[in-house]
């Protein structure tokens, strides 16, 4: 980036970024569990350990999975040869995602600069450095982080590529691309967008050395997927979809979606999201402003180029820096309609973190626009549009300095206030729970990522909602219960938090003749949560 004022400015709030994200790495790890951390990071960890010992994707130790969003596991996988303790992985976990996320920071500034100017760029660094959405998901554990940064350096380097295009150029972009979709599945929509955009204005010739590229990187792990389960996509979609009984594009999957990216890269808003649930008229309002911008975005990508500040440093055989860019509002409005649709709700935070990340890119760019601009209320609105940032800005700092130096927080169940999110703290009860049943019990569950995760060999853990288990899912789907699956797995032991736990039971119950289910213990992390249950299943006798 040139201009060593723009690029010191940019560096300094990298700098801070990096060190608010080591404030809080460096915090008790039980606390930064009940903060941020959901069950599902601890699948991830279990499939790159079993990877690393030779079993393959797997959470049990032999039932394969594709359930999981491959690049975070591969690159996890050779921590667990240098070391067998879960906390140390967990730690080697979240640094790597402090470090990508931190990185985003500088990616986000050079594409906001390129875009709309050396203004531009640091509203973007400063932004993304104290992001709360960044913060938390870096600190989730799970691949979100690392989809974002890859996802923002593909737009980076596609830019890149067309100033000056080059066959190395060229390679790089299409192996980002393929990272992208290995990091998370849905960038795929980023990937085609930028490729019918690359069609329609070129130069077209250079999306072959690209398209071979990202085909390198992606078709192993596809192919693989393909043999081994009939579909290159994870099989934990279809799992996870059944689970939450919204139905695609309900009054509740619709409200929440609009409400999870009230915030933009600051907290989602909850008032807002509480609110939302059954007001039609705010919810239509939200999905007209999506439609608008989406048809903006068309708008942009589809203009004349002008010389602008970004379509001066353009290639002009290329398809410029304002329709490339112009690809990711497009991409953050088609993963809202994909996510109304798919309706797991407790996972939109993480599923549209990336529309925070694209908000960012769109306000960056307002800014330096009104800034590098002339004319009558341009300084006035430029005032007016500061003003408004200044209040999220400061409740996000606040926060921040909450994730540095609180020294007890509540873990976040499914009865918490929170319930928009997945829950969080599992850390705490399962290593207790692993405790509970005798050395090589089976034990199962619905949630089973921190009990598969901290059991390390100690027990047999088997997934029950089917989420990494597609066994488990395809037996819910051929008898309509689990109960004949935890039957033929000889599940001793189910432990989860009360609602799966209760569901189980009564799945268990329609067996002729039914097992004896006893409750062992309930183990209660301090805060909201209803408390996670160990019960003991006694089979009768053949």
């Amino acid at each position: 980036m040139p201009g060593s004022p723009v690029s010191l400015a940019v560096a300094g709030l990298t700098l801070i970024g990096l060190v608010l994200r080591l404030a809080i790495l460096f915090r008790p790890l039980a606390l930064i569990d009940r903060l941020f951390i959901p069950d599902d990071t601890y699948y991830t960890l279990t499939i790159a350990r079993s990877m690393a010992h030779g079993h393959g994707p797997t959470v049990d130790g032999t039932t394969l999975t594709s359930g999981f969003q491959p690049l975070l596991g591969f690159l996890m996988t050779p921590v667990f040869w240098l070391t067998n303790s879960a906390d140390a992985a967990l730690r080697a976990d979240l640094t790597l995602l402090v470090v990508v996320d931190t990185a985003t920071i500088a990616v986000l500034a050079w594409v906001a600069y390129r875009l709309a100017g050396r203004v531009a760029a640091i509203v973007a660094a400063a932004l993304w450095a104290i992001s709360p959405v960044a913060i938390g998901m870096s600190f989730g554990g799970l691949e979100t982080s690392l989809a974002i940064f890859v996802e923002i350096s593909l737009v980076a380097l596609w830019i890149w590529a067309n100033d000056r295009p080059t066959a190395l150029r060229w390679g790089m972009a299409g192996a980002v691309g393929g990272l992208a979709v290995l990091a998370r599945v849905d960038a795929l929509l980023l990937v085609v967008l930028l490729v019918v955009l690359q069609l329609w204005r070129g130069p077209r010739r250079p999306l072959a050395l690209a398209t071979v590229a990202a085909v390198g990187i992606v078709a192993p792990w596809w192919v693989w997927c393909t043999l081994t389960f009939g579909t290159p996509l994870p099989t934990s979609g279809p799992a996870a979809h059944q689970i939450l009984p919204f139905p695609s594009f309900s009054s509740m999957t619709m409200s929440l979606a609009a409400g999870t990216v009230s915030g933009g890269p600051f907290q989602p808003l909850d008032w807002l999201r509480s609110r939302l649930i059954g007001q039609s008229l705010g919810v239509l309002v939200f999905w007209l402003l999506v439609l608008a911008s989406s048809a903006l975005a068309v708008r942009w990508v589809t203009r004349k180029p002008r010389q602008g500040v970004g379509e001066r440093l353009a290639s002009p055989t290329g398809p410029g820096v304002r329709a490339i860019v112009g690809t990711l509002p497009a991409f953050a409005a088609g993963l809202l309609l994909f996510y109304a649709w798919f309706g797991v709700t407790f996972y939109f935070t993480r599923y549209l973190a990336p529309v925070g990340m694209v908000l960012v890119v769109v306000v960056a760019a307002g800014v330096g626009g009104l800034a590098s601009g002339h004319g009558r209320g341009r300084p006035l609105t430029l005032v007016v549009l500061s003003g408004i940032l200044v209040v999220p800005t400061v409740s996000a700092a606040q926060l921040d300095a909450y994730y540095a130096t609180t020294r007890s927080v509540p873990a976040v169940g499914p009865s918490s206030p929170h319930f928009y999110d997945a829950a969080t703290g599992y850390r705490e009860v399962t290593t207790q729970a692993v405790r509970v049943p005798p050395r090589g019990s089976v034990i199962g569950g619905w949630q089973s990522g921190a009990l598969s995760y901290f059991s390390e060999g100690r027990l047999t853990v088997v997934n029950l909602d089917g989420v990494v288990n597609p066994i488990a899912y395809a037996a819910s789907q051929r008898d309509r219960t689990l109960a004949a699956y935890i039957r033929s797995r000889h599940i001793g032991w189910v432990a989860d938090f009360p609602i799966a736990v209760v569901r189980i039971d009564l799945e268990l119950h329609q067996l002729q003749p039914p097992p004896a289910v006893r409750k062992v213990t309930t183990l209660s992390p301090s805060g909201p949560s209803p408390g996670y249950m160990v019960d003991e299943i006694t089979w009768p006798a053949r």
